[in-house]
């Protein structure tokens, strides 16, 4: 046993010098090891949320409200969605054959609704919700319950305050109280 002991004691040096290196090599491997690559699979649960929308549909349907409705959908399948049309629907400005966006809007006006919105210029079908932050006066206009003075104080807001961080933000414009907010949420966006 001596005689190990003294060789060991008489190259430490070398022993010890071996042993550093055998722990910096085994410690690089350790850290450069790479994992292999994760194979993840996608659920039904994420094809479908993939693969659908939702969209709001309002006015002269039978049965209004939000669905969704698989993506590529087109105006019509809304309707359809929604119990269809009902006896009072003026559908002669709608684009039927028009592709479904998520967080559209669609609004069907009665008879009585067409002809008064073709008097005023205006279009009661809209393709997506106003963006509170991006819209000019004149698009703000198009919001029910938001006249010329209200789009233009919504505008001097976000001017001066800058862009709105939720929808609720909008109540702190002059002349927008909640009442005026709870008739337009549905139709406005960030």
């Amino acid at each position: 046993m001596k005689k190990y002991l003294d060789i060991i004691y008489y190259n430490r040096k070398e022993i010890i010098i071996v042993i550093i290196m055998l722990l910096g090599f085994l410690s690089l491997n350790f850290l450069n090891k790479k994992e292999e690559p994760k194979i993840i699979e996608n659920t039904t649960e994420e094809k479908e949320e993939i693969d659908t929308i939702v969209i709001d549909i309002k006015g002269e349907v039978n049965n209004p409200g939000s669905y969704e409705i698989e993506n590529g959908k087109r105006i019509k399948d809304a309707i359809e969605k929604a119990g269809g049309l009902k006896s009072t629907a003026n559908i002669e400005n709608i684009n039927l054959s028009e592709k479904l966006q998520d967080e559209m809007l669609i609004i069907i006006p009665n008879n009585e609704e067409q002809i008064q919105e073709k008097q005023e210029n205006k279009y009661e079908v809209k393709d997506s919700k106003i963006s509170i932050n991006n819209a000019t006066a004149n698009e703000l206009t198009t919001i029910s319950g938001i006249g010329k003075s209200k789009a233009q104080s919504i505008v001097e807001y976000r001017n001066k305050n800058g862009k709105f961080n939720k929808l609720e933000d909008i109540t702190k414009v002059s002349g927008i109280g909640i009442k005026t907010f709870e008739k337009i949420k549905n139709y406005i966006k960030l």
